[in-house]
């Protein structure tokens, strides 16, 4: 059963439905779509993931052909290097998920270093470390951390990036739900500014009374109550299906309010899929 919390204030505007209620975890997750059609791409040179994780391993990994299998067991193949005491080893292992696997460009010279010095405060991805860095950097380069936190631990923490945010705002949009997801900078401009209409709908619903965005712990909390009510194994089974939907409820979104389409290449492939 999902669990049950009091309804939190957010400034003047009492907030009725908490994003783990019980209706609103349901209703969220009847818009959820499947992530059958959806690939995770993983990056075809393999030495430096070899170099990693081992070479048999990584050998074993490439040879699986079913891409959400392969994202399952990714998760699995880079535990322990996250984890591990070799300083070196555990940045590799970061490095690779956010630059190489995430595809996250560096913004300047010392992206990386500024990085891997913030994540040497989870330690051993301990509770009260984790919640410590969540509550410090709040939203401060969330698509980036929040993947290390998903791979370090998928069965409690789970990546939140454009995509997500996408998808989970279009379906709140849709619930007439007026709280929303934070949504982080996309590399998409079309994207970036179906966000800006996002913040601006805000403004509106909330008539100018203080309003705050839903951040990374509500996240986790929904993502959790999916699996206390039953609809999802898994934390990562949820995370895995709203990243499969982003482009499609982005797009989705985009039509409704009559804001250019951030994802054409995402109406080729329905167009595919249906003929």
């Amino acid at each position: 059963m999902p669990r049950k919390k009091s309804f939190r204030k957010n400034g003047p505007v009492s907030v009725e439905r908490p994003i783990n209620n019980g209706d609103i975890v349901q209703k969220i997750w009847a818009e959820i779509g499947t992530y059958e059609h959806q690939g995770w791409k993983v990056p075809e040179d393999r030495r430096l993931l070899a170099s990693i994780a081992g070479h048999e391993a990584t050998d074993a990994f490439y040879e699986i052909s079913d891409s959400a299998r392969q994202n399952i067991e990714l998760r699995k193949l880079l535990k322990e290097p996250l984890r591990s005491q070799d300083t070196e080893k555990r940045n590799a292992a970061i490095k690779w998920i956010v630059y190489d696997w995430g595809n996250i460009p560096p913004r300047e010279d010392q992206d990386e270093d500024r990085l891997f010095e913030m994540c040497k405060e989870l330690n051993n991805f301990e509770n009260e470390d984790v919640k410590s860095f969540i509550k410090r950097y709040k939203i401060d380069r969330i698509a980036s951390w929040s993947k290390v936190l998903a791979f370090a631990d998928s069965s409690k923490y789970a990546i939140f990036d454009a995509r997500v945010a996408m998808a989970l705002n279009a379906i709140l949009d849709k619930l007439g739900h007026q709280r929303k997801f934070f949504m982080p900078q996309s590399i998409s401009t079309p994207l970036n500014k179906v966000f800006s209409h996002v913040r601006q709908k805000m403004k509106v619903d909330f008539n100018g009374k203080k309003h705050s965005y839903m951040n990374y712990s509500e996240y986790i909390e929904l993502l959790t109550s999916f699996v206390e009510a039953d609809l999802a194994t898994s934390v990562l089974e949820g995370e895995m299906r709203l990243f499969a939907q982003g482009r499609k409820l982005g797009n989705s979104y985009a039509a409704k309010y009559g804001l250019e389409i951030p994802y054409e290449d995402e109406l080729q492939l329905d167009l595919q899929l249906a003929s």
